[in-house]
């Protein structure tokens, strides 16, 4: 599947290669990434207030300061409107706290539009979860975290340190943080309700 891959003004933190089928989305300040990283993106998209040199070979989607929407946002509806709905997102963490919550709520967005989105953060990748189940394979180790999204959510999960059958998550007790992978592949199934994920 062709993935839309977008980069933010945030930390930067994996950032893969993207294929010659995939588009790479520079959110205003993430051009500036992405050259740094010898990366040209397909489009740049934003107002642009927090960007060095506006480029001239570069497709641009330019929009005024005052708006509803982020800039990861009007990116990702761009990248969905052009049919994709594989995402990763970079650079959306680490500076404002705000901005941080506000990509947590992108990842909800994505989902509640069958897509799914996965932002890339220090040590972890957060990605929002419902009615599925995830395998996470042996290579993979240390902590993750799960956290119920707007009422709660029932999950299970199988072969980490704290293994769990069907409990109830809710948002207001944080009962899913600092689990540890335990098993050669750790599974996690959400049967009920929307679970963010930091894996």
């Amino acid at each position: 599947m062709n993935t839309c891959y977008i980069v933010g003004a945030g930390e930067l933190y994996n950032l893969a290669k993207p294929d010659k089928t995939d588009l790479l989305i520079a959110a205003d300040g993430g051009y500036d990434h992405l050259i740094s990283h010898h990366l040209t993106p397909n489009l740049l998209i934003g107002d642009l207030d927090s960007i060095r040199e506006v480029p001239e070979d570069v497709e641009i989607l330019r929009f005024p300061e005052r708006k509803d929407e982020t800039d990861m946002l009007l990116a990702f509806n761009e990248g969905y409107a052009r049919g994709f709905r594989e995402f990763r997102i970079y650079g959306g963490t680490g500076g404002r706290e705000d901005h941080t919550y506000a990509n947590y709520s992108l990842l909800l967005y994505a989902k509640n539009r069958g897509a799914r989105a996965v932002l890339s953060m220090k040590g972890f990748n957060a990605e929002v979860l419902r009615d599925e189940t995830v395998s996470v394979m042996p290579e993979h180790s240390g902590y993750f975290s799960l956290f119920a999204l707007g009422g709660e959510a029932r999950v299970t999960i199988r072969g980490a340190l704290f293994d769990a059958e069907d409990i109830t998550l809710t948002p207001e007790f944080p009962l899913g943080v600092s689990n540890r992978y335990r098993a050669p592949v750790t599974q996690i199934t959400v049967t009920h309700g929307t679970v963010l994920a930091f894996l």
